[in-house]
């Protein structure tokens, strides 16, 4: 008891019985909780340094138990880029709470501007770590890579390819840190929050941009214009053998001639590397049921306010990593850091096949543009089965809430399950000469600017024919999402005569982003500005009219047309309850007076689709 008493009052020794503490919390007890660790060994544990070099990571240091906060990161970085002539850190904003997001460019270049990177004859690679903060792996494979590219004789990595890489982008969530966080997740011990300070979900925010960690992304792909795009997550759920997982949006998508070098090319390249090293990739999994695979497994297409989506409807390869959740964190981070590597000397190889691919899709204008997806049909799919590298499961009924449940047994197992794909293309844009955008509505433009899509800003008033939605039924969500209440409706396409006032602008789809403005812009789209709530003001109405006015003024109607009367008279007898409803009788007849407001759930954005409006 006095030796324990000792050790206690011992200040040199309090760092360290806080670190055995977090361990025993967080491994011991929490991740008991936990299905049984596969065994591991591989190749790429060579890749970690010897505990007393001057330059072993924080991670390294811990032996993978922790990965250091958001101030010893960035001051490990720092001291590493002041020592290599390869390196430099920028800062690319700051957070809600005033923390720097901070990026290295890492390239043999002597001029790094954003400019000459951009139109560097080599391919530039855009990586990015903890969008989810939690899930931080590429962070700590990141600091090895980098450091091993300037004092460990890697610097060939640049000689054919630059790297932009973001070790923290939600550096907020990243400090609200515990041992508690992420409960199906093996270390590290102290593991970030998922969603920001704001509790905002990043990786739902690139159509929106109502964060500023999305907003300073989406800013180095506009200024940098990187040919390539990887965003490092880790997974939840279900147990298999991959330790390295990552998925990108297949040839049914947007970018058509990007997916097939992704699948042809990227993929067999990178994986060859990652097996050499004693890992196991494979294709992001979803298990159907939610559960286990033994109703095979399914693959989505998200929308664009997810990374990899928004990617693809840009025309920039993006790949989405998902590392396996219930792998050690050493394991997953070592894996990273051979799929980084992997993909600069692919790039370094491929980088002429990359760019075609990119001009390719480009240069599309597609006059239908898919914007929802539907799986495939389940005859179909288990004749497109997959072989799983899984773990043997079985289900078990809870003493407790006395449900069943899935009880991973740790043992692997090979076997062909179904494969659903949601890649068959089921809801169509019809793509519009362009758009005409009121100069009032300052904060929809503002947007566009941000997401680099090129518009034309009018100096003085004009008119345009044009077609515009008038949103019918509208129905309001219940609850925000993502800290906005979302709409949708029924829209139908009204032609009309536009005011358009000074400062207004034109956004023509003729361009490379011309795409992702559509989608913006046409209220179909799930990840429109309408749906998203940009535009909720015209679902008010602020003029009504009492019925000792409406009263003669709709017996009136009724005496001068007599088709009025019969359009009456039918919907009476159709609809009992409009019927017993005065009120209701009283508002159709006023919809249909000169009265009404027209602009009453009229959507503001003009859409043009003959050349004539613009001549």
């Amino acid at each position: 008891m006095a030796l324990f008493t000792l050790i206690l009052n011992n200040n040199s020794l309090k760092p360290f019985l806080f670190l055995l503490f977090t361990f025993l919390v967080r491994v011991v007890i929490a991740q008991s909780f936990l299905p049984p660790i596969l065994p591991w060994k591989g190749k790429s544990e060579s890749l970690i340094l010897n505990s007393k070099d001057e330059w072993i990571t924080p991670a390294e240091k811990s032996d993978f138990v922790e990965t250091p906060g958001y101030q010893q990161t960035m001051d490990w970085l720092a001291k590493l880029c002041r020592a290599s002539t390869l390196l430099e850190m920028r800062s690319i904003g700051k957070s809600p709470e005033g923390r720097a997001i901070q990026m290295v460019v890492a390239s043999t270049d002597s001029d790094r501007s954003p400019k000459a990177l951009s139109s560097s004859p080599k391919p530039l690679f855009l990586v990015q770590a903890g969008i989810h903060s939690g899930e931080i792996d590429g962070k700590d494979a990141g600091l090895m890579l980098l450091r091993d590219i300037a004092m460990k004789g890697k610097a060939n990595l640049l000689e054919k390819v630059n790297l932009l890489f973001i070790p923290i982008l939600n550096v907020d969530g990243h400090e609200r840190s515990s041992p508690f966080n992420r409960p199906n997740q093996r270390g590290p011990a102290n593991m970030g929050w998922r969603t920001n300070a704001q509790n905002l979900n990043l990786n739902r925010d690139y159509t929106k941009l109502d964060t500023k960690e999305i907003r300073a992304v989406i800013d180095v792909i506009n200024v940098y214009d990187p040919d390539l795009y990887m965003d490092i997550h880790v997974t939840d759920g279900v147990d298999y053998q991959y330790d390295i997982t990552y998925s990108f949006i297949g040839s049914h998508g947007h970018s058509p001639a990007g997916s097939h070098w992704l699948d042809a090319v990227f993929r067999p390249g990178v994986d060859m590397d990652l097996k050499a090293m004693g890992h196991i990739p494979g294709p992001f999994l979803n298990a159907t049921n939610w559960r286990d695979f033994s109703e095979g497994n399914s693959e989505f297409t998200l929308g664009p306010n997810f990374s990899n989506s928004y990617g693809d409807l840009r025309h920039l390869p993006s790949i989405l990593v998902e590392n396996h959740s219930l792998k050690p964190y050493k394991q997953r981070v070592l894996g990273t850091y051979v799929l980084l590597e992997a993909s600069l000397k692919l790039l370094a190889r491929e980088q002429n096949s990359l760019f075609q691919s990119i001009e390719e899709d480009k240069g599309r204008r597609d006059a239908q543009i898919p914007i929802e997806w539907k799986p495939t049909d389940p005859k179909s799919a288990v004749k497109d089965s997959m072989v799983l590298l899984g773990i043997q499961s079985e289900i078990r009924t809870s003493e407790i809430s006395g449900g069943q449940f899935v009880a991973w047994s740790g043992k692997p197992e090979t076997k062909k399950v179904p494969f659903f794909k949601a890649d068959q293309a089921s809801k169509f844009l019809n793509r519009p000469k362009g758009y005409w955008i009121p100069a009032l509505y300052s904060e929809v433009l503002e947007r566009l600017k941000m997401h680099g899509i090129n518009m034309t800003v009018i100096e003085n008033p004009i008119e345009a024919d044009v077609e515009m939605y008038r949103i019918l039924e509208p129905v309001f969500s219940k609850m925000p999402f993502e800290g906005r209440i979302q709409v949708n409706g029924k829209p139908t396409l009204e032609p009309h005569k536009m005011k358009l006032p000074a400062g207004s602008a034109w956004v023509s789809t003729d361009q490379p982003l011309g795409d992702l403005a559509m989608v913006l812009l046409e209220p179909f789209a799930a990840e429109s500005f309408l749906q998203w709530g940009f535009f909720h003001s015209i679902f008010q109405r602020t003029e009504y009219a009492e019925d000792y006015f409406l009263e003669p003024m709709a017996r009136q109607m009724l005496e001068n047309s007599p088709a009025l009367k019969v359009e009456f008279e039918a919907k009476k007898k159709a609809e009992p309850a409009f019927t017993a409803n005065s009120q209701a009788i009283f508002s159709w007849f006023y919809a249909k007076s000169p009265y009404y407001d027209p602009t009453f759930l009229l959507y503001p954005i003009g859409r043009v689709v003959s050349k004539k409006v613009m001549d």
